[in-house]
């Protein structure tokens, strides 16, 4: 796992944390690279007390952060790699970024190139002083073509006015087919324990094969790689116990989880495992979140965000995220608009993995471990 794609985990991990805090044992789901991008779309321009607080809440690498401001930071060279064409793959990932800045409002040009060269996102000029909710339609309209029609009004009604002279947006999209498919006809009514004393009654998928996994019995987790076509990978963390979620996160670092989330940390076993088939939307505005995390001076009008415009009092008024995911026997449709030692179980022979009570799981491209998607199931 390379330093960037470290970054983006260790910002989800805190992140996940925070969000679970206000949605207890509710659904969570989100893109930390869609929000890391958008973050550093911003981080760009800031400078002083502000960019040191957004470079801390999003874990830039030390090596970055101490860069000029006209070298490649962050996340850049995974960046790259996203935006570039993804033709030819076996699956469809989509990653845009827009810039929309109302028509009266000065954009220094060094930030303009910045943004063009290292994100691919243009300016684009819009009308927000005297026809903000048009503009409002027309960016989400955007989103929405950009993520195949998963994710509708990213902006709510309202949250564009003629205050407004920047809005940065970052759109991710992915639909993938699992590398093994699972047969609809073992797909059977099962039983899923939201928690202790809730249950209901699920389609849950089966099947049975060599996967990788790992049981890690000092943090009471079972971890499950399921690879789709190609370079991307959902990865499982199953707590041992139907209320193990939190437990889970308050025992695992960081460090930790990354070690679990790359293939070659686990070994190829036979599993007979049963998953739920799920959808679920989540929408979260991130502002108090994120303030929470350390990133404070972005909210407030002590922003320093010269590196944008010269214009004072500048700050960021909201940060919107919505995601969505189905996952079936074919695979999975998503869209968002985002060391302690441990011992690996001696393994029978075949390994049951039942995936019954509330998971935390990852979207990952295998090649780098960037988390594309995380989200938490507590009730299918």
């Amino acid at each position: 796992m390379d330093a960037s794609s470290k970054a983006v985990f260790s910002f989800s991990y805190d992140l996940l944390k925070e969000i679970l805090k206000t949605e207890k044992n509710k659904n969570i789901f989100y893109s930390p690279v869609s929000i890391s991008i958008v973050l550093e779309m911003v981080m760009r321009g800031s400078d002083g007390n502000t960019k040191s607080q957004m470079e801390k809440v999003l874990h830039v690498p030390k090596p970055c952060s101490s860069a000029t401001k006209d070298s490649e930071e962050g996340l850049q060279p995974d960046i790259k790699e996203l935006l570039s064409n993804q033709t030819g793959k076996k699956y469809e990932l989509k990653i845009v970024n827009g810039l929309f800045g109302e028509k009266t409002f000065t954009v220094l040009d060094q930030y303009v190139k910045r943004i063009k060269n290292e994100f691919n996102a243009d300016l684009q000029t819009v009308d927000f002083q005297h026809n903000a909710e048009a503009e409002r339609k027309k960016i989400n309209e955007w989103i929405k073509s950009i993520t195949n029609g998963k994710i509708i009004d990213l902006y709510a009604k309202g949250s564009l006015d003629a205050s407004s002279v920047l809005a940065l947006v970052n759109a991710i999209y992915f639909k993938g087919q699992w590398a093994k498919k699972f047969h609809p006809e073992n797909t059977k009514e099962g039983t899923f324990h939201m928690t202790k004393n809730e249950k209901k009654t699920i389609q849950m998928m089966s099947m049975s094969g060599k996967f990788k996994f790992a049981a890690l019995t000092e943090i009471k987790c079972k971890v499950l790689h399921l690879p789709y076509e190609e370079d991307i990978s959902m990865i499982i963390l199953l707590p041992d116990e139907i209320d193990g979620v939190n437990e889970l996160l308050s025992k695992a670092t960081p460090d930790l989880l990354t070690s679990w989330v790359q293939t070659k940390n686990l070994r190829e076993t036979e599993i007979d495992m049963k998953i739920p088939k799920f959808k679920m939307e989540a929408s979260y505005q991130l502002l108090s979140m994120l303030k929470k995390l350390g990133m404070t001076d972005l909210f407030q009008t002590n922003a320093d965000l010269s590196g944008i415009s010269k214009t004072k009092g500048l700050v960021v008024s909201s940060v919107a995220h919505k995601a969505f995911i189905e996952v079936n026997e074919e695979g999975t449709e998503a869209a968002a608009a985002t060391g302690v030692g441990i011992s690996v179980t001696s393994l029978p022979v075949r390994v049951p993995f039942i995936a019954d009570h509330p998971f935390i799981f990852y979207l990952v491209k295998k090649s780098n471990s960037l988390v594309l998607f995380q989200g938490a199931l507590f009730s299918p």
